[in-house]
């Protein structure tokens, strides 16, 4: 009974030290988490704080520039300016062609027959029935 007893005993100590040993790890890998993503926390705010500084920099370049420039054009107000005049537009209006479908409506609807459409507009007549069809569903 003894021997029975001690045998337990240790299968119990066997499984509560197996028992630790997982948490232990868990709480390990845990906390190797915790620090990665304070580090990836780290590295994001060091990326952005420096693209702060680089903005910040770039935006000081930009008024130096914009104040210079804008000092340089007062002083030639009173000179006469040219006056900008844009380019005067083409009057060649572009051609505007109806696609296929559009055409097979466009003879459907004025009563020729779909062979006739399909011969005039060199498409096939399962295609030009398709396109009546959809188009008469819509």
């Amino acid at each position: 009974m003894i021997y029975f007893l001690l045998i337990i005993s240790f299968i119990v100590d066997g499984l509560l030290i197996y028992a630790l040993f997982t948490i232990f790890t868990k709480v390990k890998k845990s906390e190797e988490i915790e620090l990665r993503q304070q580090e990836v926390a780290r590295e994001i705010e060091d990326l952005f704080s420096s693209y702060l500084l680089e903005i910040k920099e770039e935006n000081k370049r930009l008024e130096s520039k914009l104040t210079s420039t804008s000092f340089r054009a007062g002083e030639g107000a009173g000179k006469q300016q040219e006056e900008y005049t844009p380019p005067e537009p083409e009057n060649d209006e572009p051609e505007y062609q109806l696609s296929p479908q559009s055409k097979v409506i466009s003879l459907h609807n004025r009563g020729h027959s779909i062979n006739d459409i399909a011969k005039k507009l060199n498409l096939g007549i399962t295609e030009t029935q398709l396109i009546v069809k959809f188009h008469k569903r819509n």
